[in-house]
This record gives structure tokens, sequence and C-alpha cells, in this order.
């Protein structure tokens, strides 16, 4: 674990190494932190509420989390995510239930992927949402690009709303420009919904099998490492396996620009394509590994594991609206399980 932590603290140095006196790294159950950071600050908990002023990325994972400080640029993963604070340049917040207070002024770009939304404030320039019910009470300085099922404009967009053209809108507020954009969920015929079930189904059943088959070592040392699953074993997995999904095409980017690093830039590419390709695989067996501890109580069978893992993801992910956030939350679980695999046992 420690070389883990190492490698991730080095690799969150390169793109703000001017900046990198020090990095504040916890992971605890509940924690409330209040420091000024010159460099980057990665918190994992259930609870978390950070008062700090980040002079570098400031990153919060947990199931409850309140961002009340000041960083320059802002990445939040939760459940419930509750924004006071300020954000100097960009931001990217994930989770389900996300608020932001009237008085968060976030300088530059905005991203957001979440269930239920509600941005007060002041955003000086564009946003991105992606979710359920967006309402929009605060004031944007740029463009709105808004994809959910329903869209509430109590506030003001300076720039261009874009919304897709099945969402259920009420502008209430100030608009400059609105422009419609295709449909959030595409009209598909049913023969090609249970073609493309089938196909994605049978392929991975197809993967799993053959690794299980010519490395079972690797299925049993994911039960052994996740014998016992608690809260912040999951926080960290999902922390972890979303971070890797952040910093390795930064890290890919920089190193294409280094003429000599281009080999090694494109090895990186190739690899991340194939985690994040096997990364549902992963995700699945674990799920499919804890029913069976928990329900069927039986001697353990790798492919019967593995056969109810992929199965419930894949009914799970075609569930309409939500499908797309399981599946995203997928990969980054397998991400984590992946990185996971490196951690020296104990």
């Amino acid at each position: 674990m420690k070389k883990l932590i190492f490698l991730i603290v080095c690799l969150l140095s390169i793109p703000i190494i001017i900046k990198a006196d020090g990095l504040n790294f916890i992971a605890e159950e509940d924690v409330e932190d209040t420091k000024e950071v010159v460099g980057s600050s990665i918190i994992f908990g259930n609870n978390v509420t950070s008062d700090n002023i980040v002079e570098g990325i400031d990153m919060l994972f947990g199931n409850n989390v309140n961002f009340n400080g000041e960083s320059d640029y802002s990445i939040i993963l939760g459940n419930n995510v509750n924004v006071k604070g300020i954000i100097n340049n960009d931001g990217f917040i994930f989770g389900n239930i996300i608020i932001f207070d009237e008085d968060v002024v976030v300088s530059r770009d905005l991203i957001i992927f979440g269930s239920d939304i509600t941005i007060n404030g002041k955003i000086n320039r564009d946003v991105r949402i992606y979710g359920m019910n967006v309402k929009i009470n605060g004031e944007i300085s740029g463009n709105a690009e808004v994809k959910a099922t329903e869209i509430t404009v109590d506030g003001k967009i300076d720039g261009t709303l874009s919304y897709n053209e099945d969402a259920i809108i009420a502008i209430n507020g100030e608009v400059n420009k609105t422009n419609k954009t295709e449909k959030l969920v595409a009209d598909v015929t049913f023969q090609d919904k249970l073609w493309n079930f089938i196909v994605d189904y049978g392929g991975k059943l197809v993967l799993f099998l053959a690794f299980a088959l010519l490395v079972p070592q690797l299925f049993k040392r994911i039960d052994k490492k996740n014998e016992k699953i608690t809260i912040l074993n999951v926080f960290s997995l999902f922390g972890f396996g979303t971070l890797s999904l952040i910093l390795i095409p930064t890290i890919f980017l920089m190193l294409l620009t280094l003429i000599f690093c281009m080999p090694l830039a494109i090895l990186i590419l190739i690899l991340y394509i194939i985690a994040i390709w096997l990364s549902s695989i992963f995700t699945s067996y674990l799920i499919g590994n804890l029913i069976w501890k928990k329900f069927i109580k039986k001697e353990e069978n790798i492919y019967l594991t593995g056969l109810i893992g992929i199965s419930i993801v894949s009914i799970l992910s075609i569930i309409p609206y939500i499908g797309v956030l399981i599946s995203a939350i997928v990969v980054m679980f397998g991400m984590g399980i992946i990185l996971q695999q490196f951690k020296k046992d104990n």
C-alpha cells in the first residue's frame, strides 16, 4: 500500500510541480480538516468536511461530503455533496444529491454528474451538467450545457442554455439564448436493445471465462483482499479507481509532448484502455462474490460467482437514465480493484 500511495503522490506532483511543497493525505471514517495546503490534498472517508485552503488540486471522496474551503481545482465525489466554498479555477463534481450554496463562486469551468442537482451561487464561465433533476437558481456567466430529465431555471444564464429536446424544462429566470440538442435517450427498437444486450452480456461472460480458466489465482487474490469489506474499503476502491481515470490520461498527454517518452506514453494508453475494458469484469466478480457469501453460503465456485455478478451488473446497466451512471461507477470500482492487486499482502 505504501508503494501505491508513493506512486500516486509522485503522479500528483507532476502537474503542480511548481507548488509541490506538500501533500495532504487523509483516509479515515469521519474527517474534519482545516489547514492551508500548498500542493494537493486527498481526503477519503464516510463523512468528510473540509475547510482547507488548497493551492493546488483538492480531492474529496466520501458518502457525505461538505466542501467549505477554497481551492485552485476541486474534484469531489460522494453520495451527498454540499458545496459552500470557492473554486478559483475548474471543478469536477460527481455524486447523487449535489447542492451548491448561494455563496459559492467558481471562477472558471465546472463539470457535474449527479441525480438531483441544485446550482446556487455564481459560475464565472461555462458549466456542463449531466443529471436527472437539475435546478439552476444562481448565475452562470458563460454557457450551460445540460443533459437531464427535468430542468428548472430560476436564475440567470448570460450565455446559451443547451438542453436535450426530450427534457421537461421550465425557464422562470433570465436566459440569453436557448439551444435544443438531440434526445437524451435515442429512439432504439426493442430488437436493437435486445441484440445489444445479448452481445454485451455474452462478450463479458466469454472474457470472464477466459480469465477464470487462464488465471484463476487472480480471482482468488481478489477474494482474499476483499474478504472483509468496510465502508472505508469501498470508498478507497472507488476513490483510487476514479483518481486513476483522471490521472492516467493527464500523464499520457504530458509524456506525449516529450519525444523520447512517446513509446512510454503509447504503452500507458494501451494499458489504460485494456484496464477500462476489464474493469467491469472485476467489479461484477466482486459483487457476485459478496452475494455468494451473504446468501448462498456454499463452497465457493468462481464460475457461478462470476455469472451472478455479470448478470446483475448487465441488467442494472440497461435501466433507463441511471444505467449510464451505474456503468460509470462499475468502471471506477473496477479500476480500483485493478490497482488493489498491486498492494503488497500483509
